[in-house]
């Protein structure tokens, strides 16, 4: 490896920030050049999993302990005899073949930094006595790939070394372990992670080399990780080959840009990964959490080594056959909240689509002909057709509608902008919210007024602030475009409920902004009463903590709760922006949930539901946006409750489940 002089400095930086980590966790936040400062927080950066209850590596009398051995290897890439900490489970046993995790260290650590921290050994003793991981293989080598691997003076200086450990872990290191243990020799049973230095070493080796690791973990990664772009560079290659990417950083820890900028790569590619921030910094407590969620999480095909009944909801078995006539969902939760779908009926909807429709829900949403666009794309036309279609066939089969929507920064043609001052803009506004609103007073419950107002993203400073988006409706009339739009709909029918519908505002800086606004907008008089909250989630991106209490705080403003545009891809990102792909409807549905995948989809949907039941008082209504995996915007990521051939998934079962059988 050739070291740049950026590199160095960096390296230098580092081994010094990760001595400080040791020796005071608390003076890591207050690092030199920039590597200490404070994080700034996005939307995604949330817990994913709840902390570990204590003592999760304290040793437990009367349950099997596995072993603990240091052994040696001729290392030929180094020239030299090292040694690595080797822990195999209770009972191994030659005549059994077992996985294996090659867990690595940081810049300041050596083979026995694990058992420091986290004590590997303990940790998987007391999980495999609850049922809650298999029994594997931890191999804990050192990472210094020098001759002298000592973590001796100015660590940082062996830098160069934790590079070089590529081809001593792949040439000597992994022979070695398949020589002497009874392992599967096969990518789908070999896991790459570490801490630090050595969750850069992870990712950088890992997804360099899917054809050796399929789960691959990267705790608090180092600046030693690749930029995004050279870690995965072809993305649609690497998404079928990997079981599991695993990334985590504390939000108080001074790396947490590092491993943000690789899952906003992983995100804007839909990589398939678990990223989860937790309240830490980078020290010893985060890597032993994250260690203990990961390990639960790999080498789910050997998961009958587990006993039936210690399955964990965390965990994806095998999805479970799903009663076709079971309970239906909208009966289910009748006396709790309404449950709604959204699309452009009755159009080109078949017979048995539109039975789907009428048999499970109770609120239909337009998807896109109300609006403004698609229903008035000029100023004197108006294309009512489809919409008055809706409202007909739903009024027909006594199904309450929501209303999509008044006012958006997208699909709004410019002609609402062009030639105007604010006093024209404004009236082309309450003329269109006049005509629509009123067309449909009486038929059409309630309204999406204002959609999507509230930029993506922002921090800590912006959360203090509306942080609105530079639309042109900002742009023509300022923010007091929010306020009139909810007066005009007030006036043109005065018993619709009217919302203020975003995507992002269940968390983060967003969801502050949130706040600010709603707060702004009813001191302002706005007759607004609810929020909605899209809902457009993957399994491996929920802010389920982050969604309880954003719920409550609507609340406390007297505002009712809506879930408006509800989805959970299984292979997708979180968030309701377009994305690459939109619109795009492939013929071949793309890859196939596995059972694994719909499991862990029906794990997601349980959870989100068992929120929505404890808010049951202020939540109006959960719509899905869509009616099946053929019908839904993410299209080719299964995100529904009915699969292509409109069949009722796992994750139906699961949401009945959540009411009819409780967890104790």
């Amino acid at each position: 490896m050739v070291m740049t002089r950026w590199n160095r400095l960096t390296l230098a930086v580092l081994g010094g920030l990760l001595v400080l980590a040791v020796a005071a966790p608390e003076a890591f936040a207050q690092g030199p050049r920039g590597l200490g400062r404070p994080a700034t927080l996005g939307p995604d950066d949330v817990q994913a999993f709840p902390d570990p209850p204590a003592g999760v590596d304290v040793q437990r009398e009367g349950i099997p302990r596995g072993q603990v051995e240091m052994i040696s290897y001729d290392s030929k890439s180094v020239g030299a005899t090292r040694r690595m900490q080797v822990y195999t489970p209770p009972g191994y046993s030659k005549d059994k073949k077992y996985p294996v995790l090659y867990l690595l260290h940081g810049i300041g650590g050596d083979e026995n930094e694990w058992q420091r921290f986290a004590k590997p050994n303990i940790l998987l003793d007391n999980l495999l006595a609850d049922g809650k991981t298999v029994p594997m293989i931890i191999v804990m080598p050192n990472g210094r790939a020098q001759k002298n691997d000592r973590a001796e003076g100015d660590v940082f200086r062996s830098a160069p070394a934790f590079a070089a450990f590529e081809e001593d872990l792949l040439k000597d290191v992994i022979p070695t372990i398949e020589a002497r243990y009874s392992v599967h020799a096969d990518r789908e049973h070999r896991a790459l992670a570490g801490l630090s230095m050595g969750g850069g070493q992870s990712l950088n080796f890992g997804l360099a080399h899917l054809d050796t690791f399929a789960w691959v973990g990267g705790f608090s990664s180092a600046p030693n990780t690749k930029p995004p772009a050279q870690l995965v560079p072809d993305p649609a290659a690497a998404k079928p080959k990997l079981k599991l990417l695993y990334l985590s950083c504390g939000n108080k820890d001074g790396l947490l840009r590092i491993s943000q900028g690789v899952h906003a790569y992983l995100k804007e590619h839909d990589v398939p990964h678990v990223w989860n921030v937790d309240s830490y910094g980078h020290d010893a407590t985060h890597w032993r959490n994250n260690l203990y969620h990961f390990v639960q999480r790999i080498f789910q095909q050997d998961k009958q080594a587990v006993e039936p009944a210690a399955e964990t909801a965390g965990a994806p078995t095998e999805a479970p056959e799903v009663d076709q006539q079971g309970p239906i969902i909208k009966d289910v939760y009748a006396e709790h909240f309404s449950i709604g779908m959204a699309g452009d009926l009755p159009g080109n909807y078949s017979e048995q689509e539109l039975a789907l429709v009428q048999d499970h829900f109770n609120f239909v949403t337009p998807e896109n002909c109300m609006k403004p666009g698609p229903i008035h794309p000029s100023e004197n036309t108006w294309r009512f057709e489809r919409a008055d279609a809706l409202v007909n066939w739903c009024t027909d089969r006594n199904i309450a509608i929501h209303g999509h929507t008044l006012v958006w920064h997208a699909q709004t043609n410019d002609w609402f902008f062009r030639d105007g001052d604010r006093a024209v803009i404004t009236q082309r506004m309450k003329d269109h919210i006049t005509t629509l609103v009123g067309r449909y007073k009486g038929k059409i419950r309630s309204w999406d007024v204002v959609n999507e107002a509230i930029n993506d993203g922002g921090n800590a400073q912006t959360a203090q602030t509306e942080n609105l988006r530079n639309s042109s409706w900002l742009q023509a009339m300022g923010p007091e475009f929010l306020t009139l739009a909810f007066q005009f709909a007030h006036e043109a029918d005065p018993d619709a409920q009217l919302y203020y519908n975003d995507y992002g505002i269940e968390a983060g800086p967003k969801h502050a902004s949130s706040l600010v606004l709603l707060k702004r907008l009813i001191e302002d008089g706005a007759p607004i009463h609810g929020v909605g909250i899209q809902g457009h989630w993957s399994t491996s991106g929920i802010p389920y903590a982050a969604l309880d209490q954003a719920i409550s705080d609507y609340a406390s403003l007297g505002l009712k709760v809506s879930i408006t545009e509800l989805d959970v891809t299984i292979r997708g990102v979180s968030g309701g922006q377009f994305g690459p792909g939109f619109g795009r409807r492939r013929l071949d549905g793309g890859a196939p949930p596995s059972p694994q995948d719909l499991q862990a989809q029906a794990d997601a949907y349980a959870r989100l539901f068992a929120i929505f039941i404890k808010h049951k008082d202020v939540l109006e209504r959960v719509t899905f946006w869509g009616l099946s995996d053929r019908r839904t915007w993410r299209y080719g990521q299964h995100p529904l409750l009915f699969d292509a051939n409109n069949q009722r998934k796992p994750a139906y079962a699961a949401i009945t489940d959540a009411l009819l059988k409780p967890s104790p």
